[in-house]
C-alpha cells in the first residue's frame, strides 16, 4: 500500500497496517485504553436503559420467552428414558468387550499350558524310544526265534514274488495270484 501523503504515513505504525495511537506518550506504558471511571458509569447506564426498553417493546416475545424456560424446566421422561436405556446398552457392549478379551486371554493361556505340556510328552516320548531302540538285540532275538521256537529261514522255492499294480499295502478280500 502506498502512502502518498506525510498525513497518511503517519497514521500506521511502520512495519504493519495497525493505526497509530491518538498519543504517542501513552504509547507503551498501559494506559492506552484505560477509561475514566465516569465514562464507563454512563456506558453502563446506557446499556442498562437499553436493555429495559427492550424487555418492555415486545410482550408477545417475553411470552414466548418465558413458555420456552417453563418447558426447559420441566422433566422429560423421553429423553431421560433414552438416555438410559442407551447407557444400558453401551455398558452392556463394553461388558461383553471385557468379558470376551479375558476369555481370549483365558482360552490363550491354555493353548500355551498345552502346547508346552505337548513338547513334554513328545520329548518323554522320543526318550522312551531311544531307550527301546538300544534295548533291542537283533541277534538275540535270532537265536531265541530258532532255538526256542524251532524258525527257520525260508527256501528259495518257498519265497513267492507279487507284482501289484496298485500302490496299497494290501487288498482285502481279494486272493493273490500265486503265478509267476
Amino acid at each position: 500500500m502506498a502512502l502518498h501523503s506525510t498525513s497518511e504515513r503517519y497514521k500506521y505504525i511502520y512495519g504493519s497496517n495497525v493505526t497509530k495511537l491518538d498519543s504517542e506518550e501513552h504509547y507503551g506504558d498501559g494506559t492506552y485504553g484505560a477509561q475514566p471511571e465516569k465514562k464507563r458509569k454512563v456506558r453502563r447506564e446506557k446499556a442498562a436503559k437499553a436493555a429495559v426498553q427492550e424487555k418492555v417493546v415486545n410482550p408477545e416475545k417475553e411470552a414466548a420467552i418465558r413458555r420456552n424456560k417453563e418447558r426447559l424446566l420441566v422433566f422429560d421422561w423421553k429423553y431421560t428414558i433414552i438416555t438410559a436405556v442407551a447407557i444400558i446398552i453401551c455398558v452392556a457392549a463394553a461388558l461383553m468387550y471385557v468379558q470376551g478379551t479375558v476369555r481370549l486371554n483365558n482360552l490363550s493361556a491354555q493353548i500355551a499350558d498345552l502346547k508346552s505340556e505337548k513338547e513334554n510328552l513328545l520329548s518323554e516320548q522320543n526318550a522312551l524310544q531311544t531307550e527301546i531302540d538300544k534295548n533291542i538285540n537283533l541277534d538275540e532275538i535270532r537265536t531265541f526265534a530258532e532255538e526256542e521256537l524251532h524258525m527257520v529261514y525260508p527256501g528259495a522255492d518257498q519265497i513267492i514274488y507279487y507284482n501289484s499294480s496298485t500302490e496299497d499295502y494290501f487288498r482285502q478280500y481279494e486272493s493273490v495270484d500265486t503265478a509267476n
